[in-house]
């Protein structure tokens, strides 16, 4: 199978890159290399993995989604500050492009890569069916995205928020960017502990992603929570599991001098998708000990 993967070189598409070429896939991968080429130089030479440098507003992207006999579509600008800080971007890469996009690649398995962020701030239990409630730009492009997809094959994936490693390491992450400024002794004030919401592995997003296609019968035309309950955290949570691996560490909560502009405060159920079979298989605990073992080495 030909599968082609927008944002292949990205967090999760370097490793998704990677493992389809295991599986023995061919790969086109479609990133314009905004952080360079080094996430993917460890496959660059593989003689079924395809690099193309290009930007997917413009049409140079189609005659390669249109050879695909897959599409996993997860290029975009990502997160709340990022979308914030480059806000003209972010509109045309996450709304414009992922529309070109979706257009380029009908007839064919398509695999979106939506998130849980647009669960926001609910007291409910989120279902699949639970409303949406977007806070912030970056979860409402993604939502314009799902309505997009609407009365499609399409399979539509919400991701819990990930964490671990990567060729392509991402600070900006919660847990990996507490764990950073733990191996670093950088004292934190940590506001509003109590909130809550799911993490994942980044080695099992790219499980879900690649289930997406090879489990595409089952999962077409349908929106799924990708994550576990037993990943379901607050944030002191996260703190009190690192400080665990490093007694060193120092922070405070202080829910009163200011509020975290990350707002998001759910609980996921992943009923739909854990009786499919998919469950998590690193551990929080798993991924803050790996994370510990990079920190430490920078």
């Amino acid at each position: 199978m030909r599968i082609a993967i927008t944002g292949g070189a990205g967090y999760i598409g370097c490793r998704l890159s990677e493992y389809f070429l295991q599986q023995g896939h061919t790969v086109d991968c479609i990133d314009w290399l905004k952080w360079g080429v080094e996430p993917v130089l460890n496959i660059v030479d593989h003689p079924r993995f395809h690099l193309h440098k290009i930007d997917i507003c413009t049409p140079e992207v189609e005659p390669l989604l249109a050879q695909a006999d897959a599409v996993v579509h997860l290029a975009g600008i990502i997160g709340f500050p990022a979308c914030n800080a480059e806000p003209d971007l972010a509109y045309r890469i996450n709304v414009e492009g992922t529309k070109r996009v979706i257009d380029a690649s009908t007839d064919k398995p398509f695999v979106y890569a939506s998130t849980g962020s647009v669960y926001g701030a609910l007291d409910s239990i989120c279902t699949e069916e639970a409303p949406t409630n977007p806070i912030s730009t970056y979860s409402v492009y993604k939502i314009v995205g799902e309505e997009y997809l609407q009365g499609s094959d399409a399979v539509i994936l919400r991701p819990a928020t990930a964490f671990g490693i990567s060729n392509r390491l991402r600070n900006d992450l919660l847990i990996n960017d507490f764990v950073r400024k733990a191996c670093m002794n950088e004292h934190m004030t940590l506001f509003e502990g109590h909130f809550k919401r799911t993490f994942i592995s980044v080695n099992d997003l790219v499980r879900s992603f690649a289930w997406g296609v090879e489990k595409y019968d089952d999962m077409k035309g349908q929106v799924w929570n990708v994550g576990d309950e037993t990943l379901n955290h607050t944030k002191l949570e996260i703190c009190e599991t690192i400080k665990k691996h490093i007694p060193t560490w120092t922070y405070d909560v202080n829910n009163t001098l200011a509020h975290d502009q990350d707002g998001r405060n759910y609980f996921v159920d992943y009923t739909k998708i854990r009786k499919l079979g998919f469950t998590a298989n690193e551990t929080l605990d798993q991924g803050i000990q790996n994370l510990i073992k990079v920190y430490r080495t920078i």
